[in-house]
Parts: structure tokens; C-alpha cells; sequence
């Protein structure tokens, strides 16, 4: 039976199509499937008038055409365009369509348009030594790019000469040379680009540039198979394409569909598709279970990207969605202590801050080891986190990121602790962190039981009692097939210091996985994030060194605007300004948001008679359906992305002010925000620092 494959492009617009043509490729589809020359089709050779001799036409109402590439070898055509007759033949006319040798990929290009764009970009200025000088000429084959481009990438001297050329080279080739300029070996680029390892990469047996025949085997991240009707209609739900759903990158696909026998982690720098990657896989594993009752678990730390997450799923895979359960830390462990018989509850932030007052008044304590502040954050960061109930736990745990600490100090506020917690337990109260804490016990004593596969995101904020939690939720140490998948990214941890994966008895060495290639964030504002945390060392989740190198985005966009702004009131006028700026260039309300939340902000928007919205907690946001520009803090934005964002940080304490001297969760924070924008961003600082 033939095959026809689908390119993203089609996808893409698609529904900008007349409705008469996007009722009958549903139809070509089907008997494409049956007999791909019924003359119903109309599919026609355009031998005389297009460069590649494998380009077809077939037929479309209202003079539209669809363009088809025929193999030569296998039974899989192409659809790769449709528009009217004339526009559909001009685009195809000098294009080459032709499966490359050495990568696999399927490739379309356009030797002339290339040459000429790159003739325009060339400047007389060289980069020493620019990496890809050095490559010869099977190198750059191996690397993906078609022989026939060699030349013009053999001119590209510069940053700026390579990425004019984004337009034009197959996007897995471009991928590879970015690559290599970031610093990645051949290998390693090629790898990340095509999503194979390394060390067992198999040779790829390609005819020749016409055979077709491995494309619906092999990884792509641009081509599709599409059944039918109904299998058109799911891809584009609501009207138009969500990409997340439908195209993965290779090595985000090989992530999804690895199975393992032990835990796996997944890292990478906001924007790489990490969450995306858990969620496709909790799918994968869905559909994969032996027994309809046992049930998958996906958490996360945050409440609103656990909403979120519920209601991509939903649209992901409804019948999958069933199996998997979806809820934030806090609430997993609010659900596990209720179910296995607790009648407390936790108290909220006010009831902790009497508790301290009452430990405080008790005229026994004294001789302080340190501020009570900073005795109420050891209890919080050290003590809670880490679930310590004994006076020698106490000595022993590491308290990575705290101010130092001796045996002495550390006797001497442990009567202190002690005093809070008899007080918690007196009024039948927990912390967060102390319902982690119990129910890890209630699920290693048999009192919930556990699932069969669990996927966490964010972990880089987990507690070490949250990550023994989901080793024992998970069945780590009963020798099951993908019992725990964890991903998160250092850079944006907000809430805590480090706590290595080992220590809970998490062990993901040898199954991890970096991603590197960033689809949310311009190439520009990437690098502006990036320079947030410039000289400090961020971990791989574990007891290693994450490292940037290859890092990039897969567009380019403005460089971002730093704005000096005299006091908070300047900087409500000229985020309003920049706002008002951006909607009447075409932006949606609700595609802007500012950070933090500041009235002043708000005040200013509305005056240019702007709508605003407050992002609010355990809500998700509404989107298009709801107008105004977004108003959030840099924690609650965690997990969104908007086409601009606009930071108020000209308050002479904010850390962007002073950089050097910030501490790294100041920094982190940050960071997150920067990366929840896409094309634009904009940073206000103050202007007398």
C-alpha cells in the first residue's frame, strides 16, 4: 500500500486554504493510500517545467494545485505544497526534493536562491579561524549538506554570512553547522541534529536522492503520515497547527520512545522542549501498558504548569490521557497523606509565622546560633527539606548553599527546631515539606500504593524528601522497565539550593539526555538570559557541571531593549509606550506580558487604554480568548511563554541592578523570566546604578 507524508509547511497553513481545497486533500489522501495514479487524482508529471524530474502536480478545486514528489524507489510520495496553479509551479520550479545520502533526511533546497542570497550577505570581514574554514568537503557531505551546496557554504566566513543561510539549507544541515560553530565535534553535532547516539550510530543505506522507501522509519522532524480524514482533523484541531503535537525534533522523538532499565533524566535550558518531551512521553508509555488498570503518574513542582500540562494532555491524546494522572507536588502529597488516614492539614504561611512567634517568646531560648530569620530558613532549607528528626541528622546533612555552620551552632539551634516542631504537632499541623515527609512514609509502608511509570518535571526545585517521594511512587529498586523519568534545568532552579538525584537513590547515569536546541526563544534574547548567570556553575541535576556549549535557537529575532528609567514611575510610562508599540505592530494583548506584577504597571496600561489580566495561581491561562496584557510575578510565569516580554526591574534593590553581587536564585529568577519571551524583551533597569 502507498504511503503519502505530509510536510509541516502544508500543515502550517493550511487553514488559510479555500474551503473547497481543504475538503478534498482529506479525499486525495485516501486514495493516494488505495492507488496513488487513480486518475481521480490527477496526478500529472511536470517533466518540461520543473528542475527536479520527480516533481508532480495533482489537481485541486477552484485552480489550486498540490505538489507531489514520486520516489524512485519505495512506495511513499510527498506532499509538500499546495497554492494556486501558477504559484504552486514557481515555487517548486527551481527546488530540488531529494533524500541525502549520508544523513537520511529529507531535504528540499534551491542551489540559485541560496547562491544569490549568501552573494548579498558577503562581507569583506573574516573570522579567524571560523570553524566551518576548516571542514573539507566529505566533512560537510557527512554534515548534511547537498553536494550541490557545498560551494556556497564553503563562502560563509562569519556568524551573520550563516545565518542568512537558515532560510535557505534543509534545517537538520543548519542545525549541524550551528552546531559546530557552538563548538560540538562532527559527531556530537550530528547527533544532536538527527537524534542518534554516538557511539551506535548505524550507517545509512540510501540508493539515491529519489528513494523513499526508509522515510516513514526513519526520525523526521518535517514530514508526517497522514491516514485520512479523520487523522487531518485531529492534527488540526481548533484550526490550526500546534507543532508541539504533531513534530518532534529527532533526538526529542528518541527521548520519548527510549525505554530503559533503570531511571532517566532529561536536562536542558528553558525553551529546549523538555516539557513537551515529558508529556509525549508519558503518552508513548500509556499506550504501552500491559494491564488498562495500572496508572501513570506526571508531577510537577509548580501548580500552574501542572494545569497546564492536564489540559494539553487532554488534547495530546484524550483516550491516553485517561491513564495519566497529572498534579503538582504539593497537592501528590496532600492527596497521599489524606488517602492513607492524616486528619491534619497544612498550615498556611500566617499559622507558621505565629508558630515562630510563639518559639521566640519562650524566654528559655537564647544564645542564638544566628538571626531568627536565617534560623527560620535552616529550619525551611535544611532541616524540613531534607526530612531531619534527629539531632545527629542534623550533623550530618549537607547544607549545600547555606551559610557555614559548625557542630556547635548546629546543638544549639537543634533545641530551637525541636521546640517548632512539637508546636506543629501539638495543633495537628504539617509544612509543605513536612507532608512530603509523611507521605513518603505512607507509600513505603504500603499505605498508597504505588504506579507504574512516574515522570517529573522541575525537578530542580524537588526537596530531597520530593525526589525520595517519587523514587518510592516510581518502584526505582524493583527492577521494573521505565520506572522514573525526571527532567528539569538547573539555570531555573527558584526555590532551593542543589540536591543531587543520587542522594534519593535516584541514579541516572548513562541514561541521560541533554537538549540543546532552544524553539521558544530568539537566538538574541537566549544569549541576553544567558549573560544573567554569566561566571556562575550550574549542575547537571546530579553530581556533574551542565554545559552550554552547542546551545542555540533555532531563529533570530530583535536584540533586547535595555531601558535606564529614573524611578518605577518612568518605568510605568515606558512599558505602557513599548506595549501600546507592540499591539499596534500586530501583537495580541495577551501575547504581552510584564513582570513582576506592579500596580503602578497596570495603572499606566490602562491609562493608554490597554487591557490587563493578572495571572493568578492554580489558573490556567486563557490565551486569545481572554484580551490584556499579562501581569505576573517572575515565579508564577515559570512554565508560560509570550511573543514579548517586559521585566520592571528599575527598583535600585533588584538584583538585575547589581549582578555581581546578587545571590544565584536572584539570578535564576531572572533568567526564567528573560526566557518566557519569544521575539521581543524588554528590561528596565535603573538608571543611577
Amino acid at each position: 500500500m502507498a504511503h503519502l507524508m505530509m510536510h509541516a509547511q502544508v500543515l502550517k497553513h493550511f487553514h488559510k486554504l479555500p474551503k473547497k481545497v481543504q475538503k478534498k486533500v482529506p479525499e486525495l489522501i485516501e486514495k493516494f493510500q488505495i492507488n496513488p495514479w487513480d486518475t481521480a487524482i490527477g496526478l500529472h508529471g511536470l517533466k518540461e517545467s520543473m528542475l527536479d524530474h520527480k516533481v508532480r502536480g495533482a489537481d485541486l478545486p477552484d485552480g489550486y494545485r498540490a505538489i507531489v514528489i514520486a520516489p524512485e524507489q519505495g512506495d511513499t510520495f510527498l506532499l509538500v505544497h499546495i497554492d494556486s496553479h501558477d504559484r504552486s509551479y514557481a515555487w517548486a520550479k527551481n527546488k530540488r526534493f531529494e533524500v541525502h545520502k549520508s544523513t537520511g533526511a529529507f531535504q528540499i533546497f534551491d542551489v540559485q536562491e541560496t547562491t544569490e542570497a549568501l552573494q548579498d550577505a558577503l562581507t569583506s570581514t573574516l573570522t579567524v579561524d571560523y570553524p566551518l574554514q576548516n571542514l573539507a568537503d566529505d566533512d560537510l557531505f557527512h554534515a548534511g549538506v547537498p553536494h550541490l551546496l557545498i560551494p556556497a557554504v564553503r563562502q560563509v566566513k562569519s556568524d551573520q554570512e550563516l545565518e542568512v543561510l537558515s532560510e535557505y539549507l534543509p534545517p537538520e544541515c543548519y542545525e549541524v553547522l550551528v552546531g559546530l560553530v557552538a563548538g560540538l565535534s562532527l559527531d556530537e553535532a550530528l547527533a544532536q541534529a538527527l537524534g542518534t547516539d554516538v557511539e551506535d550510530e548505524q550507517p545509512v543505506t540510501i540508493v539515491g536522492p529519489g528513494d523513499f522507501s526508509q522515510l516513514t522509519q526513519r526520525p523526521n522532524r518535517d514530514l508526517v503520515v497522514v491516514e485520512g480524514e479523520e487523522t487531518l482533523k485531529a492534527m488540526l484541531e481548533g484550526g490550526s497547527l500546534e507543532e508541539w503535537r504533531i513534530f518532534l525534533h529527532p533526538q526529542q522523538r528518541k527521548i520519548v520512545e527510549w525505554r530503559t532499565n533503570g531511571s532517566m533524566g532529561i536536562t536542558g535550558a528553558a525553551g529546549t522542549g523538555k516539557t513537551v518531551v515529558l508529556m509525549h512521553r508519558a503518552v508513548y508509555l500509556a499506550k504501552h501498558l500491559n494491564n488498562p488498570k495500572e496508572r501513570i503518574l506526571l508531577t510537577t513542582f509548580t501548580t500552574n504548569l501542572s494545569v497546564t500540562i492536564k489540559s494539553y494532555l487532554r488534547r495530546l491524546d484524550p483516550i491516553a490521557a485517561e491513564h495519566i494522572e497529572v498534579t503538582n507536588l504539593n497537592q501528590l502529597a496532600r492527596t497521599i497523606c489524606s488517602r492513607s488516614g492524616w486528619k491534619g492539614r497544612i498550615a498556611s504561611p500566617e499559622e507558621l509565622n505565629d508558630l515562630w512567634d510563639e518559639v521566640w517568646a519562650d524566654p528559655s531560648i537564647a544564645n542564638l546560633p544566628m538571626s531568627k530569620a536565617e534560623l527560620q530558613k535552616e529550619f525551611e532549607l535544611v532541616i524540613d527539606a531534607n526530612g531531619v528528626d534527629s539531632e545527629e541528622g542534623y550533623l550530618t546533612t549537607v547544607r549545600t548553599g547555606r551559610p557555614r555552620m559548625g557542630r556547635k551552632e548546629r546543638r544549639e539551634a537543634w533545641p530551637i527546631f525541636q521546640a517548632f516542631k512539637r508546636l506543629l504537632l501539638k495543633q495537628n499541623l504539617l509544612t509543605f515539606e513536612g507532608a512530603i515527609h509523611q507521605a513518603r512514609f505512607a507509600v513505603e509502608q504500603g499505605n498508597f500504593p504505588p504506579f507504574r511509570h512516574v515522570l517529573a518535571d522541575e525537578v530542580q526545585d524537588f526537596s530531597l524528601e520530593a525526589l525520595k517521594l517519587i523514587a518510592a511512587l516510581s518502584q526505582v529498586n524493583e527492577g521494573l522497565s521505565d520506572p522514573l523519568c525526571v527532567a528539569g534545568d538547573g539555570h531555573q532552579r527558584i526555590y532551593r539550593g542543589k540536591v543531587p538525584l543520587n542522594l534519593a537513590g535516584i541514579y541516572v547515569k548513562g541514561r541521560s539526555r541533554q537538549l540543546k536546541v532552544n524553539y521558544r526563544t530568539s537566538e538574541q534574547i537566549r544569549l541576553f538570559a544567558q549573560s544573567i548567570l554569566e561566571g556562575t556553575v550550574i549542575d547537571d541535576l546530579d553530581l556533574g557541571q551542565t554545559t552550554i556549549v552547542g546551545d542555540r535557537s533555532v531563529f533570530t529575532g530583535p536584540k533586547p531593549e535595555i531601558m535606564q528609567c529614573a524611578d518605577e514611575k518612568e518605568e510605568a510610562k515606558r512599558i505602557a509606550s513599548w506595549a501600546k508599540e507592540l499591539i499596534q505592530d500586530g501583537f495580541g494583548s495577551h501575547e504581552i506580558c510584564v513582570t513582576p506584577y506592579k500596580p503602578a504597571i497596570r495603572t499606566a496600561l490602562e491609562a493608554e487604554g490597554i487591557p490587563t489580566f493578572e495571572l493568578k495561581p492554580r489558573e490556567e491561562d486563557p490565551g486569545p480568548e481572554e484580551p490584556g496584557v499579562r501581569l505576573g510575578t517572575m515565579k508564577r510565569i515559570k512554565g508560560l511563554e509570550f511573543r514579548a516580554i517586559a521585566m520592571g526591574c528599575s527598583n535600585e534593590s533588584d538584583a538585575m541592578n547589581n549582578l555581581s553581587r546578587a545571590e544565584l536564585v536572584e539570578r535564576c529568577e531572572r533568567y526564567v523570566a528573560a526566557t518566557r519571551a519569544r521575539e521581543r524583551l524588554l528590561v528596565c533597569v535603573n538608571a543611577s546604578l
